[in-house]
């Protein structure tokens, strides 16, 4: 007997357990749900609920699906997992992303993902988990960087290649493994001068994309060297480095013109051995150094070690987000 039991739900689970991918897109699992028992996309969804957008084959990779609470039972039921289970393994089910109403069944495709981006999976991490097809995550940025299989993949769709293998960037690679280490140590104080630094360097990049180290990243990377999803890996070790530069100033405690003018004048030194001579970087670093104006009232710990939180800057952290994007944590809005 056929289960097309629609918005009344199905009456038995599918019979092939799903790999799981952590940060997985509902998109993408309920797409790799219907692949995995032979099913197109669009009669898999008539057993989760009805749905208001037509479903297109490349919705997986292009927006997000959400569902009711009726249809979160449905595809929990489908998937051979309660729904609790569930929402731990796919973030877009948690209670916060459910759609209002409980019955019936319903679930909603729309363009815009809520929070993040989709970004496509790194494919390797996903073979190793016995996924063969192609995947996506929800991130908090349209880009990312997978540091075990040195690969770079965003959510640029219809633009080859799809993720970009990193072998002929080392330095990028060494960037990436930095910045992690960073964050690591000072945690939400670290991701934000990540942040900081990477917002800088990209509005440099924006400015003057002909750099000779930049092209010559994205050409290594197969990228043309002037399109926007080129940006982030070929600035990211420039990023990572002025993120630290600005570690530095946030330690020092110094806030005199004349700490300020140090602090500028070693960076533009850097900034010429880095090949941006000609960048004319000094607007973004005066207004990061108004934003850090005025220290935290507790000292910037050095990272030695214990659990208390390490706050930036007062300018900073009226304008920076402790989660989300870089832009969204980023005091250089």
């Amino acid at each position: 007997m056929a289960d097309r039991a629609g918005v009344w739900g199905p009456r038995r689970r599918l019979r092939v357990p799903l790999p799981r991918l952590a940060g997985e897109s509902t998109g993408s699992f309920v797409n790799r749900l219907a692949h995995a028992h032979e099913l197109e996309l669009g009669d898999l969804l008539d057993r989760v609920g009805t749905g208001r957008q037509p479903v297109n084959p490349r919705l997986p990779a292009l927006a997000e699906l959400y569902v009711n609470r009726a249809a979160l039972d449905h595809l929990a039921m489908l998937s051979g997992r309660t729904p609790h289970r569930l929402q731990l393994a796919l973030t877009n089910l948690q209670d916060r992303f459910l759609l209002p109403g409980d019955d019936p069944a319903r679930w909603q495709w729309p363009f815009e993902v809520r929070e993040g981006y989709v970004v496509r999976c790194c494919d390797l991490c996903a073979l190793a988990r016995g996924v063969c097809e192609a995947a996506w995550l929800v991130w908090p940025d349209p880009w990312r960087v997978c540091l075990r299989h040195r690969r770079f993949a965003d959510d640029r769709r219809g633009q080859d290649p799809h993720v970009v293998r990193l072998e002929g960037l080392p330095e990028v690679v060494r960037a990436h493994a930095d910045r992690v280490r960073l964050e690591r140590r000072f945690g939400a104080a670290g991701a934000e001068l990540f942040a900081d630094g990477f917002q800088v360097v990209a509005r440099w990049w924006e400015g003057t994309p002909d750099v000779w180290s930049w092209t010559q990243r994205a050409w290594r990377a197969g990228l043309d060297a002037r399109e926007l999803r080129t940006a982030p890996l070929v600035v990211y070790p420039e990023a990572v480095q002025l993120a630290r530069e600005m570690l530095r100033y946030e330690q020092s405690g110094a806030r005199t013109r004349a700490a300020r003018a140090v602090w500028v004048e070693e960076v533009q030194q850097l900034m010429a051995g880095w090949g941006l001579e000609d960048v004319d970087g000094w607007g973004e670093l005066a207004q990061w150094l108004d934003h850090h104006a005025q220290p935290a009232a507790a000292p910037f710990a050095d990272g030695a070690g214990g659990a208390r939180r390490r706050v930036l800057a007062v300018g900073h952290s009226r304008l920076a987000e402790s989660s989300g994007s870089l832009r969204e944590r980023s005091c250089m809005v």
